[in-house]
């Protein structure tokens, strides 16, 4: 079945108090538009027809549409029926038109394909939910039987009408040939003087073709915003919605209320998250990792058995098994952690590979070292990599100890088994099995 997925996308949103069109405003670290252009991607033989207003270009230049994408020009805002007619060139003959909107961006695929089937090329489907409170939102009109009638906007609908508790979504799918049909039938004769596309509702049952609507369990999936209040609700609905996908998968999260997920992310189970987290970009999460308050991870991948702990950040790295980072640990961009390394508070690791076993467990920075199995940094070390003009490598072999508060001067090699006693300054290579001390020496001068 071929699919035209219409996406509305050239309200200018000026309740939003922004500069920047509604559909460009950000739920989960992304456009509003490039939740639904997402959600269509999925859809088998899906192209998207995306209809843009005044501000188009900054639009098209801020979301990535799929290949199979078409922008088209709305250059005059009079309703979503208006908007619906700029796309009828484009529909494929024998398709199905699936309307979404741009500032609706929480529709999953699987209910955009149940609405579909609902339709086929036969039935116009639309996906309806109660609301306690439906002020502002169409009412689905039904007769004694329970057949939709039709849809009546806020404005025009009488007392007993805004009783009514079923609203329409705007979400809805026909046969593309019905469509093209239908639009010519649509007047502005509303308050608005606007072309409503719900008008199409009442139209398909003149003409005798049958009209479902599909009631959403999850009212949450039809949820968009107005303005900067209705936006942070619905960036808490997308991240509650998240939480519990994963703790339907045996992810145990402290508190749904307290988490964000900003890219895709995928956590294995057994894991369990604590309190103000954020995952960015794209992060893998293995089984039973241990994730503590307040920590960051972007675009990272974390080992299975790992514990991290409070309030450490992760950016750009990737920690195997049962490594150890944190509390406060800084590590990344461009880190490899070796199963059993300890990274531990306040230590920072930048562009930098630590061996098996390794420890670095106290206030220490690794810049560019490359350091192998079951070496121990003592707090206080750093890898001095800067020159003023480039960043140098800093080399340790296998089973050398830094004794602390050491400062290693890069470029330079510290030899397997050597010591560096605490306090030096290296300035040159450390051969294997040996004791490097860099100190000056101490003088005790009597007091006067």
């Amino acid at each position: 079945m071929k699919i035209d997925a219409i996406i509305l996308a050239a309200g200018k949103g000026k309740r939003m108090q922004s500069s920047f069109p509604k559909v460009l405003q950000e739920v989960a670290g992304k456009p509003l538009l490039q939740h639904v252009i997402d959600s269509t991607k999925e859809l088998k033989n899906c192209q998207a027809h995306i209809v843009i207003g005044e501000q188009g270009a900054l639009v098209k230049k801020s979301v990535c549409a799929f290949k199979r994408s078409k922008w088209i020009k709305q250059a005059k805002q009079l309703g979503t029926g208006h908007a619906v007619k700029q796309t009828l060139k484009e529909l494929r003959p024998g398709s199905v038109a699936l309307i979404l909107y741009g500032d609706v961006p929480l529709v999953k695929s699987a209910t955009m394909n149940t609405l579909i089937k609902s339709a086929g090329k036969t039935n116009l489907a639309l996906l309806s939910f109660e609301q306690d409170s439906p002020g502002g939102y169409g009412r689905i009109i039904r007769n004694t039987n329970g057949k939709v009638l039709g849809i009546v906007e806020e404005k025009d609908a009488s007392k007993e009408q805004k009783k009514i508790t079923e609203v329409n979504s705007g979400i809805m799918a026909l046969g593309s040939s019905q469509l093209q049909k239908l639009l010519k039938g649509i007047k502005n004769q509303n308050a608005a003087k606007e072309y409503y596309l719900t008008d199409i509702v009442s139209l398909a049952n003149e003409n005798k073709i049958p009209v479902k609507a599909v009631k959403l369990a999850n009212k949450e999936e039809v949820l968009g915003a107005n303005n900067l209040e209705e936006l942070n609700e619905l960036e808490r609905s997308f991240q509650s919605m998240k939480a519990k996908e994963f703790s339907k998968q045996g992810v145990k999260i402290a508190d749904s209320a307290r988490i964000d997920f900003r890219g895709k992310v995928n956590i294995q189970r057994g894991s369990r998250i604590d309190i103000n987290c954020i995952f960015e970009g794209t992060v893998e999460i293995g089984k039973n990792v241990t994730i503590g308050p307040g920590v960051i991870i972007k675009d990272s991948k974390i080992g299975d058995g790992t514990k991290i702990k409070a309030y450490s950040f992760i950016e750009n790295a990737i920690l195997e098994k049962n490594v150890v980072a944190g509390p406060f640990a800084h590590i990344g961009p461009d880190v490899h952690l070796a199963e059993n390394s300890e990274i531990g508070n306040f230590v920072e690791v930048k562009r930098s590979k630590i061996g098996k076993g390794t420890k670095a467990k106290h206030l220490a920075y690794v810049g560019d070292g490359q350091v192998s199995e079951k070496v121990n940094i003592g707090a206080g070390t750093i890898f001095v990599n800067y020159d003023g003009k480039n960043k140098n490598k800093t080399k340790v072999g296998k089973g050398a100890f830094v004794g602390s508060n050491s400062s290693l001067i890069a470029p330079i090699k510290i030899g397997q088994n050597s010591i560096i006693g605490a306090g030096s300054v290296v300035t040159s290579d450390v051969p294997a099995e040996r004791l490097a001390l860099g100190r000056s020496r101490q003088r005790n001068i009597k007091k006067k």
